[in-house]
């Protein structure tokens, strides 16, 4: 089975097997009854959301039937994840981010313009961060700049001053 990393946790909060954990991911994987898999030890625990708020960027998630923080502190600093059995559907032209980071960037000229190393959101819109030339370059995940993701590369519509 394929994993697709979606968060990490930060600490734990409280006595009560409360985790705080930075999401990943644009969709709602951290509420109540949602299936999630962490990364502890090399293996993959499967665990269910018994709660879940949010509050200043990020979840607070108690798993079923962890409710301790004596059974949950060792997932401290794990990854979260999600199988490709949990993953939504995505309409046309949509993507998940781990299906952006590392591909190859090229503008309409067929230059090279480095590799996507991670989506940054803002308000606005994401961004691509691709590392170009020992520097970080922003480009808008939006069809004025991004003409077409393809397989393998992206190509990017370059304007004056963007690499």
């Amino acid at each position: 089975m394929k994993y697709y990393k979606c968060g990490h946790i930060m600490t734990t909060r409280g006595i009560k097997g409360e985790l705080k954990v930075k999401s990943y991911s644009d969709f709602d994987r951290f509420s109540k009854g949602k299936i999630i898999y962490i990364l502890h030890n090399d293996e993959y625990v499967k665990e269910e959301i018994l709660k879940s708020s949010f509050n200043s960027g990020y979840y607070y998630v108690v798993l079923k039937d962890k409710e301790d923080i004596n059974l949950v502190e060792k997932y401290h600093s794990n990854d979260i994840y999600v199988s490709e059995l949990e993953r939504e559907k995505l309409d046309e032209g949509e993507y998940y981010y781990s299906e952006l980071v590392g591909k190859k960037v090229i503008n309409q000229n067929g230059e090279d313009r480095g590799k996507v190393f991670e989506i940054r959101e803002y308000p606005k819109s994401d961004y691509l961060a691709i590392n170009y030339n020992d520097k970080v370059v922003l480009v808008p995940f939006i069809d004025e700049f991004v003409k077409e993701v393809l397989d393998d590369k992206i190509i990017v519509n370059e304007i004056e001053g963007l690499f």
